[in-house]
C-alpha cells in the first residue's frame, strides 16, 4: 500500500470519527431539547391543573356563602352545597374531582385550649370509649395546650399516646380553627353513640338521618333525647378537596373554608387553611367513586 493510500485511509478514519462525534452531539442536543420540551409541557399542565383546583375551591366558597344566606340555621346533606362533589368530571385535556364535607362532625381538639369543663369532659368520654388511659388523656390535653392551636391531628401521635387507641381516636376528633360545635348532621354513627351514650338511640338517629337527609330537634324529642352539650345542627367549617389531572400531570389540594357573620352583619367566607399533595390531613374527605 502506497503512502498516499495510507494518508487517504487516515483521513477517512478521521472523517468517520468526527461524523460519529457530531452525530452523538446532535442526538444529545435533541434529547436535551426533548427533555426541556417535556418539562415545559409538564409545567404548563401543572399550572392549568392548579388553576382548575383553585376554581373548584372558589365554587365551594360561593355555594357556602349562598347557603349561609338561604339557610343560616342548619347544614345537612339535603342542601345545594352538599351536591358539589364531582368524580372524574371531563375537562379540557383531563379530568376533575371534588369532594366537599362538613368539617364539624367531630370533636375539635382546639376546644381543649381554654380549659372549658364541658369540652374536657366530652374529650374524656371520647378517649375512654376508644381505650385511652387517664394518663394518655392528660398527655393529649397538655399537648394541645402547649402547642395549640393545632392544625392537624397527626402530631398527636408524638404526645406518647397508645398507638392503637390513638388510631381509633383520630376517627372522632379533628383540628379546626376557633371554637366549633359538633353538627349532629355530620357526626358518624360512632360519634352519635359517644354523644348520646345509647347505642340503640344512636342507631335510630342514624336511620332517621339517612332517610330524611338530616336530623332536627323534633327528631330528638320524639326519641325523648335532649341535645348533648357542644352539639347543634349547623356548621361554619367545611372541607373541600380538589384534584385536577391535565395530560399526565395531576395537582391536588385540600382546604378548610370557614364562614363568619361579622359584627356589621356581613358574611365573610374564605379559605383559612390549605394543604397540597401528600400533606393533606387524614380527616380530609376522600374523593367519591365514579358516579
Amino acid at each position: 500500500m502506497s503512502r498516499r493510500e495510507d494518508e487517504a485511509g487516515m483521513i477517512l478514519v478521521n472523517v468517520l470519527m468526527f461524523v460519529a462525534i457530531a452525530s452523538g452531539l446532535v442526538l444529545l442536543l435533541i434529547n436535551r431539547e426533548e427533555i426541556a420540551l417535556d418539562r415545559a409541557l409538564r409545567t404548563r399542565e401543572a399550572a392549568r391543573a392548579l388553576a382548575v383546583v383553585r376554581g373548584g375551591e372558589l365554587s365551594a366558597v360561593v355555594a357556602l356563602r349562598r347557603d349561609m344566606v338561604a339557610a343560616p340555621n342548619e347544614d345537612n346533606q339535603t342542601e345545594p352545597w352538599a351536591k358539589l362533589s364531582e368524580s372524574a368530571a371531563p375537562i379540557e385535556g383531563g379530568t376533575f374531582d371534588l369532594a366537599i364535607a362538613d368539617a364539624e362532625g367531630r370533636f375539635n381538639l382546639n376546644m381543649l385550649r381554654n380549659g372549658d369543663a364541658g369540652a374536657i369532659v366530652l374529650f374524656q368520654t371520647i378517649a375512654k370509649d376508644v381505650g385511652l388511659s387517664a394518663e394518655d388523656v392528660v398527655k393529649a390535653v397538655t399537648y394541645v395546650r402547649l402547642y395549640g392551636p393545632v392544625t392537624d391531628i397527626r402530631p398527636l401521635r408524638m404526645a406518647g399516646l397508645e398507638p392503637q387507641a390513638t388510631a381509633r381516636l383520630e376517627r372522632l376528633v379533628t383540628a379546626l380553627p376557633g371554637a366549633t360545635a359538633i353538627n349532629l348532621n355530620a357526626a358518624d354513627p360512632e360519634m352519635l353513640q359517644v354523644l348520646f351514650r345509647d347505642p340503640l338511640a344512636a342507631q335510630r338517629l342514624a336511620e332517621i338521618r339517612a332517610r330524611n337527609g338530616k336530623l332536627t330537634l323534633k327528631d330528638l324529642g320524639d326519641l325523648n333525647l335532649s341535645l348533648p352539650w357542644g352539639t347543634g345542627f349547623r356548621s361554619n367549617t367545611f372541607w373541600v378537596r380538589t384534584r385536577a389531572t391535565i395530560g399526565t400531570t395531576s395537582q391536588q389540594a385540600a382546604v378548610l373554608i370557614q364562614r363568619v357573620l361579622r359584627q356589621d352583619g356581613k358574611i365573610a367566607v374564605g379559605v383559612v387553611e390549605r394543604w397540597r399533595g401528600a400533606s393533606v390531613p387524614p380527616d380530609a374527605p376522600g374523593f367519591v367513586a365514579g358516579r
